[in-house]
């Protein structure tokens, strides 16, 4: 093959054919796509909507509206997800552990706040153009359509379990043994494919990672996480004291249900990262909430020499987003999000030189 055409995922599956493996299919959004759907309807309340995600340990929730009298199936319109949903509660002033749920929230529809006409993805579309859709959207999840109707769902999550099922199939074509041979034999054709393969997929962290990240302290305030996380357009902020150790993490989801009721989505675009979610009154006192008071501590993390693909799994796992980098003496040495892992994970679908075009974000978390 040329090597201007060249895809990584072609070489799996032409190793796979001379080895007689049948690797499971990994080409387009059918592939991996989740057909086991509920829904909501328009006339759901977010309270409703917050048990949904709670029992079925999801972050989106397609919403369709009930077919009128004579139709056969209902309508697909869009998605809420559990950042919509997020800004329900308001921190107590005397005791800042309990929180007092706004009861304006919990009855409100879905059909207030539902994300119409989300973008969206066909079964055939390939798994390059899912990624891409996802990361430059700032998206977590992509609704897979037929035609109108709501198909299946491809969520960050199933990408990683995908990074993940594509290491282990190239773990099983080039075993240990082998690509240890591919040092001292590199001449041959399937030294150097097995290589190439070991090359992509036994990459460590390090070698990917945002570096260096910059971190708050845990005495700012929400306001001031809210600055940088739209500034650098972002989801996750590292908390570290003086000496870089790492003491916890903030994620955009943290901040928001630190913040108070927002009422409905608004009608025109956001004009900033986030806008419509973050947007709050300055004089409110919920922007001055210490980070230390939000920030979760007990931070799942990875040395620097772990492969991505073991990241992908841990992600995947672990149902995380992030994962900062540290070193042995507990440093934080840089920080690998799924956006970055998706960035990875398109080099193997795209031609050579042409990879690796979305940015990843900005070596800041």
């Amino acid at each position: 093959m040329e090597n201007e055409q060249f895809k990584l995922i072609d070489l799996v599956e032409q190793i796979c054919i001379e080895k007689d493996i049948c690797p499971k299919p990994m080409r387009v959004a059918q592939d991996i796509m989740n057909t086991n759907i509920k829904t909501l309807t328009l006339d759901h309340t977010v309270n409703q909507c917050l048990q949904f995600m709670k029992n079925r340990k999801v972050r989106h929730v397609p919403v369709v509206d009930l077919p009128y009298e004579g139709e056969k199936k209902a309508c697909f319109i869009g998605v809420v997800s559990q950042r919509d949903v997020l800004r329900l509660s308001i921190p107590d002033a005397k005791e800042p552990n309990e929180q007092q749920i706004d009861p304006r929230a919990l009855k409100q529809l879905l059909v207030n706040i539902v994300a119409r006409n989300p973008k969206s993805v066909s079964a055939q579309t390939p798994i390059n153009e899912v990624i891409t859709t996802l990361t430059c959207n700032h998206i977590d999840m992509v609704p897979v359509l037929d035609g109108d109707d709501l198909a299946g769902l491809i969520t960050t999550s199933d990408l990683m379990k995908l990074f993940s099922v594509l290491g282990k199939t190239i773990s099983q074509l080039c075993p240990k043994s082998e690509r240890n041979a591919t040092a001292t034999n590199t001449a041959s054709e399937n030294s150097g494919k097995t290589d190439i393969l070991s090359s992509w997929a036994f990459r460590a962290v390090q070698d990917i990672m945002n570096e260096p990240v910059i971190c708050l302290d845990p005495q700012d305030n929400l306001a001031q996480a809210i600055d940088v996380l739209q500034a650098k357009e972002i989801r996750h902020i590292v908390i570290a004291d003086e000496q870089g150790k790492l003491l916890g993490l903030v994620s955009d989801r943290d901040i928001l249900q630190n913040l108070p009721y927002a009422g409905r989505r608004p009608p025109a675009a956001p004009k900033k990262f986030r806008e419509h979610l973050f947007a709050a009154d300055s004089w409110s006192t919920n922007v001055l909430i210490p980070l230390e008071n939000v920030m979760v501590r007990d931070v799942v993390h990875v040395l620097p020499k772990c492969s991505v693909c073991e990241a992908a799994e841990i992600l995947y796992k672990k149902n995380i987003s992030c994962l900062p980098v540290i070193d042995e003496q507990k440093k934080l040495r840089g920080i690998i999000t799924v956006i970055d892992m998706m960035q990875a994970l398109l080099t193997a679908y795209e031609p050579a030189g042409v990879a690796g075009l979305i940015p990843s974000e900005s070596g800041i978390c």
